[in-house]
């Protein structure tokens, strides 16, 4: 059986906003986590087009990755491609029945490292999974707190 890295949290905004606030990139830099991310081919968010992430934690590497899907505002697809892995990444939106968005990325696995063990890229790509996603409600909770009262 495959790898397969699961992971989901509720951001405190409506659908289409978290959709939006997950498709802004510059939420991941300047955490010492991500060095560049870039768009590489392509429009932005558009099936076919490519980005490069240059990480740095948990291990330095160079993933690039390509959009396979997209049905805003409630699913996109990626496939990652790093260290001799694959990662097939379905990220899904939709409302959560306590309020807000539960969003939710499932991650499976292939192939083989020749830098990291197993488990090493098990452990690297959930970090970057969780990073990926509490950003976003962290984004989206300084976004509710700046906006006036009633908006």
């Amino acid at each position: 059986m495959l790898p397969v890295i699961e992971y989901s949290v509720t951001a405190p905004v409506a659908v289409d906003e978290a959709f939006r606030l997950f498709q802004n990139l510059d939420r991941l830099l300047g955490r010492g986590i991500y060095e560049e991310i870039a768009w590489i081919e392509g429009k932005p968010w558009q099936v076919g087009s490519r980005l490069r992430y240059e990480i740095l934690q948990p291990s330095r590497a160079t993933v690039t990755a390509v959009v396979t899907a997209i049905s805003p505002p409630r699913a996109l697809e990626l496939l990652n491609h790093a260290m001799g892995v694959t990662a097939e990444q379905h990220v899904s939106f939709g409302p959560d029945l306590k309020g807000g968005t539960r969003i939710r990325v499932t991650a499976t696995l292939v192939g083989k490292s020749t830098n990291l063990s197993e488990s090493e890229i098990q452990e690297s790509t959930a970090f970057l999974i969780h990073d990926a996603l509490d950003t976003v409600v962290a984004l989206c909770q300084k976004k509710r707190s700046g906006s006036a009262p009633g908006a």
